[in-house]
């Protein structure tokens, strides 16, 4: 009794702690984005205090030159002054030399005052530029302030983050499964899962997202696929029916010795002793009969065939299909007995196999991926597009169609 109580103590006492755990690596995370937020503080008002200071130096260095050269100008008025008034003292009978002297010195004073005007002039200009780097400075420090701000009002909501990578990357594994694959089945329940995953984040921001996660899944819903496994077992089945199909005139020859057998002693001696000398007209299907090797070799081309279109199947490609099935038929009807029971069972086939549609139209399921990448960058959604229409695609070329199916051509092969 002792025991039990004192592990149900210890369970009390564990608990508590491990739920503290959660609670210990949350503060830790969110003192260290405080930490952060401060260190990025004190580096914007770090530059702000740098520019402030670069920015009085400057226009003092701008106002000492202004007010310098304001004292120039106002000493040579001065001067300028002096200058007029001797010279209206300047009695009528003084000589012309004195008169001449004061010209030049009025004529000096003029060029210094418009050096003066192109140095102020020069001095102005330098004002304007100090003062567009410091509006540029200004709006730097106003854009700092900003993105600090952002920063520090952002909420570190790492769960939030991880729930949209994962949905993310269901999207992005949905597209994989669909153009890799051609598996509209697997891609649309990973459509429905990543929705599944939005819906529980009950955020208005992803609304977007969740409309083109159901655009996609109406379009995948719209694709019929063939039975692809149905259409190969078909194509192996008559793979395994060419060992028992018949040349042309064995039937007759079987007929000719079934005949032979059903007769009596008497009309067989009489066949030995007639058959001696044996006059006959040799005839265009006896001339076409061929060897046991050459009807292996035509089994298997016919066999290699029926494999290309295999091939052509796995491809999802409808054209070499269609002519693989059709160098099959051409094989058939040059040398195989078209009136027998397998022949015939095996040419009904081809022509539905002929008839069936392999390749399907794949839609596009990207837009609810690149619609959440925008979201995720800040950016608009960008409006929906206009459905455009897809242009048909060309028939590869066939390569096999310059075969020689021809009884001589396949006779040498």
């Amino acid at each position: 009794m002792n025991t039990d109580i004192s592990e149900i103590e210890s369970e009390i006492i564990a608990t508590p702690a491990e739920e503290k755990k959660p609670r210990r690596k949350r503060s830790v995370l969110v003192f260290l984005s405080f930490v952060m937020a401060l260190a990025a503080l004190a580096g914007t008002a770090w530059m702000w205090w740098q520019d402030e200071l670069a920015q009085d130096e400057a226009a003092g260095k701008v106002f000492t030159e202004i007010a310098r050269l304001e004292s120039a100008d106002s000493e040579l008025a001065f001067k300028l002054q002096q200058m007029r008034g001797e010279i209206e003292s300047l009695p009528s009978n003084d000589n012309s030399a004195e008169i001449v002297s004061l010209q030049q010195r009025l004529e000096s004073g003029v060029a210094e005052v418009d050096r003066l005007e192109q140095s102020l002039s020069e001095q102005l200009a330098l004002s304007r530029s100090l003062q567009a780097a410091a509006e540029a400075m200004q709006g730097r420090l106003l854009a700092a302030e900003s993105a600090l701000t952002g920063m520090a009002s952002k909420e570190l909501d790492a769960g939030g983050e991880l729930d949209l990578a994962e949905v993310d990357y269901l999207l992005r594994l949905a597209n994989e499964r669909l153009k890799l694959f051609f598996d509209p089945a697997a891609a649309d329940e990973v459509l429905e899962l990543a929705d599944m995953h939005l819906a529980a984040m009950d955020n208005p921001m992803y609304l977007g997202v969740r409309q083109d996660i159901a655009a996609a899944r109406r379009d995948l819903s719209a694709v019929t696929l063939p039975d692809y496994f149905a259409i190969s077992n078909e194509l192996d089945t008559i793979q395994e029916s060419i060992a028992g199909l018949p040349f042309r005139g064995e039937n007759a020859a079987s007929a000719e010795l079934e005949q032979a057998s059903e007769q009596g002693w008497w009309d067989k001696v009489k066949g030995v002793f007639s058959n001696l000398v044996t006059v006959r007209r040799s005839t265009d299907e006896e001339n076409e009969r061929i060897s046991l090797e050459d009807k292996d070799y035509i089994r298997q081309r016919l066999w290699l065939q029926l494999e290309i279109a295999h091939l052509s199947l796995m491809r999802r490609d409808q054209q070499a299909f269609r002519n693989s099935l059709a160098r099959v038929q051409k094989t058939l009807s040059v040398w195989f007995d078209a009136g027998s029971s397998s022949y015939l069972s095996i040419n009904e086939s081809l022509e539905t196999l002929k008839g069936l549609e392999v390749q399907v139209d794949i839609p596009d399921i990207s837009p609810p991926w690149a619609t959440l990448r925008l979201i995720r960058a800040g950016r608009v959604r960008p409006p929906p597009a206009a459905p455009a229409e897809i242009p048909a695609q060309q028939a590869q070329p066939d390569t096999g169609s310059s075969e020689d199916d021809s009884p001589a051509g396949e006779a040498q092969g």
